[in-house]
């Protein structure tokens, strides 16, 4: 079950910072969103001063530089060696839980984004279920999935809304699996057979119905997933097998056949259909129709209404 994701106000990065209070960086803390054993942090960071981290922490963190000037940098990582080159967007640092990272830096502001997952979080993956227990550390290291999937998280915590939070849920998983498959420090033997997860007939029905009666609240992976009585993971392999589709694009189907509906055969202004819809608000609810048709909602709406006939002599 996710919590919640959310922008938040100034704090600082839950690192060890150079003690001298005129070389502390000015950080701000963009967004955030939290998983069982799983959290993700967006920060931007004013390193016009020469800026220290250091960091040694519980938790495997993955480090993602999105952008912003950096002319020095000098980075070391407990087992991996030194590095000593100024970062481009999307190149990654992977401190393995428990090792020591320090770096040196400066530039202007840069924005970066961190990944920290518990050695103890859950992979679930085909015939498998396994945790996250060793990673091997990484150095400015480019993976072109983890830098987009880093990237798209910080776009969907800047959302808010629940599909965004169903998306970022799935996301999340994928990062696990991914780690798992490509970082761990050493190879584990994998089940050959793929376990199906499949949702009966009675239990689509439920899944359906719900979403139905429920287009105009929050609806969450993990509420579909106990009603369905399997794991987020389960959920998302049955329901694609199932609908075809994720739970994320189903639930925004829905929610845009209703809007269509509400639009040709009431007068409700675009505003109530938006919040009676789900939507988080009228501009993102006319930036999705707009995608989806083409055109805004009361153009639709216009456009699309039949003329009525006039009566006969």
């Amino acid at each position: 079950m996710s919590v919640r994701l959310s922008k938040s106000p100034p704090v600082s990065p839950g690192t060890e910072r150079s003690a001298d209070p005129a070389e502390l960086p000015a950080s701000t803390l963009l967004a955030r969103a939290c998983w069982p054993g799983v959290e993700f942090l967006l920060y931007r960071e004013d390193i016009r001063r020469p800026t220290c981290w250091a960091l040694r922490d519980p938790d495997h963190t993955l480090i993602v530089h999105l952008g912003g000037t950096m002319r020095r940098l000098e980075t070391e990582i407990e087992g991996a060696g030194q590095y000593r080159l100024p970062p481009s967007p999307g190149d990654i640092w992977l401190i393995p839980a428990g090792q020591r990272y320090s770096s040196q830096a400066r530039g202007n502001f840069i924005t970066y984004a961190e990944f920290r997952i518990s050695p103890e979080a859950e992979v679930e993956l085909p015939g498998e279920g396994r945790k996250l227990a060793e990673l091997r550390p990484l150095s400015a290291h480019r993976d072109e999935f983890l830098y987009r999937a880093m990237t798209t998280l910080a776009s969907l915590a800047h959302g808010g809304s629940d599909l965004d939070e169903m998306m970022a849920t799935r996301l999340q998983l994928l990062l696990r699996q991914h780690l798992y498959r490509n970082y761990r420090t050493a190879a584990q033997e994998r089940h050959a057979s793929r376990p199906v997860f499949r949702l009966g007939m009675a239990t689509s029905h439920r899944l359906a119905e719900y979403i139905e009666a429920n287009l105009g609240q929050r609806i969450t992976l993990g509420g579909l997933a106990a009603i369905a009585g399997l794991s987020v993971h389960q959920l998302l392999v049955a329901f694609r097998a199932c609908f075809g589709t994720t739970p994320a694009q189903y639930v925004l189907d829905r929610r845009m056949a209703r809007a269509r509906w509400l639009l040709l055969n009431t007068n409700r202004d675009v505003s109530d259909i938006a919040m009676t819809t789900g939507f988080c608000s009228p501009s993102h609810f006319s930036a999705a129709f707009r995608r989806r048709t083409g055109e805004s909602p009361n153009g639709f709406r216009n456009g699309q209404r039949m003329p009525r006939l006039p009566h006969g002599p």
